[in-house]
């Protein structure tokens, strides 16, 4: 991706917000140059998980994988979230969630044994989607799959 791409990609992150559908945006995304899978994690940060589903179901990177996890727990459909991301593995977004959750205190429970674990927070979605540090997780690990997704 060029650096004019990456930067027209960037400044449309920017005013995405979480879990807030910005109608106003679909068409920028649309036209975004970035890749597929930026484009379906743009959708859905923008809130439009189908639109999301369809940007990403086909790709077959493990980062599109990672998305198709999160458009179902955000479907939800937490079943298949949890099979699409025991098929993607490790990701480099892992350390990023595992810092966080260190820094709050609160590794047990989705790291208990130190090592992030997906599964375990897609069930503390499941249970607690509208506590605070579950939002802010969720939001921190879309933003950091995102500037994945926007790498070469």
């Amino acid at each position: 991706m060029s650096e004019d791409a990456s930067a027209t990609a960037r400044a449309l992150m920017a005013r995405l917000t979480p879990g807030t559908p910005q109608p106003a945006l679909t068409a920028e995304i649309e036209r975004c140059p970035c890749p597929e899978e930026a484009r379906a994690g743009m959708y859905l940060i923008n809130g439009e998980w189908e639109r999301a589903h369809k940007a990403c179901q086909d790709l077959p990177s493990d980062t599109a994988a990672y998305w198709h996890a999160l458009v179902h727990r955000h479907e939800p459909d937490y079943g298949n979230s949890k099979y699409w991301l025991r098929r993607v593995g490790d990701s480099p977004v892992h350390q990023r969630l595992l810092k966080a959750a260190e820094e709050a205190g609160k590794l047990e429970l989705v790291a208990p044994k130190g090592s992030w674990d997906p599964v375990r927070f897609t069930d503390r979605f499941a249970e607690r989607a509208h506590d605070g540090w579950t939002r802010k997780l969720d939001a921190l690990e879309m933003e950091a799959l995102l500037e994945l997704s926007l790498k070469p």
